[in-house]
């Protein structure tokens, strides 16, 4: 599709916001439940779809699936919080004889824009809440894997959703990402995907809400006193599941002087122990990434390291477009796969001495969104909760830890705003204020 085709899907959406006016929020609600539902009841076929187009394996895939389903229940079930409040207006001398009192209205046409990694699940933070509030939306799958994410928006209008409230845009995110941002019709854009199309989005989108999750580098600290086989457990599948191709990737583990040496070798040990291969064998642990292009990126930034000192401890091979689950140190902080998003299987480990110097180094990048650190003392983790500049800082818990009820956004470049239940559909309504003068 091209830009022109953004203005023919925000003008059919302009047209659905009548149709889902004329929806109660019940009609809602069950719009969402039957779709939900639908969902589950084609977990066979859509687990295929998502390990042909992602390289998912298996158990992820359905994994995907029943979280999908269980996030649109839930945002129907927000359709109950839809409230507002009825401020005592006589408080001022002005408001005597006045009352009044606030409620929720759709903002109108939503864009939402989408990333390749977990399909069915970010549709659903982003068409649930939109859907849940009355909304329309234009929606914009990544262009490598659409065709999951199609199946559930032709689910949503067999639910009784309107045809014209789910508007679905597939192709060049480039092209139609901008266009659909910057169309004025558009009141919110909710976007998941890169820093760089996050800020090319904010120059174009005008005066609109956005809500954007831009990714990160997120740190995983280790101290002294850790328990290890609990973050051991916790990090080496934070660092390698979905292929390092999530958000939330354990990419920079930081780790205390007198564990280690003991970390390390652990970690090595339980890493190799890894099963590559077909996406689709139950017994597979990574599978391909995206595509070979992704790789050769990934194989690219571990050359780099490689050949300004790190120390390779494990993995650093591709072969078309799967690539080992690789482990670096000494690796220098200026290389990207230390201060970009590698979005790949790479995770690098750094030596620290105190509480203080790991929390500079997990504070030293231009991302914040969630970080972790493994430790038994109160001290150092309400030291850590304080000091730490992330969105979300977890406690004996790795980075790839999210429950969608959860508020998850980012400080600094990981984004604008909260997503989740109960938070993104604040977003996608506005309050409305009614006041009475009862003495004229």
């Amino acid at each position: 599709m091209e830009s022109g085709d953004v203005e023919l899907a925000v003008n059919a959406a302009l047209h659905g916001l009548k149709d889902m006016d004329a929806l109660t929020g019940f009609d809602r609600q069950q719009v969402l439940i039957r779709t939900a539902n639908s969902i589950l009841a084609r977990k066979e076929r859509l687990t295929e779809e998502l390990i042909a187009e992602t390289g998912m394996i298996r158990r992820q895939a359905e994994f995907e699936i029943e979280r999908a389903s269980n996030i649109l229940r839930l945002y129907a079930g927000e359709v109950l919080h839809l409230q507002g409040e009825a401020p005592t207006l006589d408080a001022d001398a002005r408001g005597k004889t006045h009352h009044g009192y606030s409620f929720r209205v759709p903002v109108g046409v939503v864009a939402a824009i989408s990333a390749f990694n977990n399909p069915l699940v970010l549709l659903s933070h982003k068409l649930g809440p939109s859907i849940a509030a009355g909304n329309s939306v234009v929606f914009k799958p990544a262009s490598l894997t659409p065709l999951a994410a199609v199946e559930v928006c032709h689910l949503l209008i067999e639910s009784g959703l309107p045809s014209n409230a789910i508007n679905v845009l597939t192709g060049n995110g480039e092209t139609l990402g901008p266009a659909l941002a910057g169309n004025p019709h558009v009141r919110v854009v909710t976007f998941t995907g890169g820093r760089e199309a996050g800020e090319q989005i904010t120059r174009v989108a005008g005066v609109k809400r956005l809500l954007m999750e831009l990714g990160s580098n997120c740190p995983n600290i280790v101290t002294s006193g850790a328990d290890l086989d609990l973050a051991l457990a916790k990090i080496v599948s934070a660092a390698y599941s979905y292929q390092g191709q999530n958000c939330l990737h354990a990419q920079r583990i930081l780790v205390q002087d007198m564990v280690y040496e003991e970390f390390k070798q652990r970690f090595t040990d339980l890493a190799s122990k890894l099963k590559m291969g077909d996406p689709k064998s139950a017994s597979t642990d990574i599978g391909p990434m995206i595509s070979e292009a992704a790789a050769k990126r990934v194989e690219e930034w571990v050359n780099e390291a490689l050949q300004v000192g790190a120390k390779l401890l494990l993995g650093g091979r591709r072969s078309a477009a799967f690539y080992e689950p690789t482990l670096l140190e000494d690796v220098p902080p200026e290389t990207r796969v230390v201060s970009k998003e590698i979005f790949g299987p790479v995770s690098v480990l750094i030596r620290f001495s105190d509480i203080t110097e790991a929390i500079d180094i997990a504070n030293s990048t231009e991302y914040g969104l969630q970080a972790a650190i493994f430790t038994p003392s109160i001290d150092e983790a309400l030291h850590a909760l304080k000091n730490l500049q992330f969105g979300t800082v977890m406690i004996n818990e790795c980075t790839d830890f999210r429950v969608d009820m959860m508020p998850f956004g980012g400080f600094k470049g990981s984004g604008l705003g909260r997503e989740g239940v109960g938070h993104s559909i604040e977003a996608m309504t506005e309050i409305k204020m009614a006041v009475y003068n009862l003495g004229a």
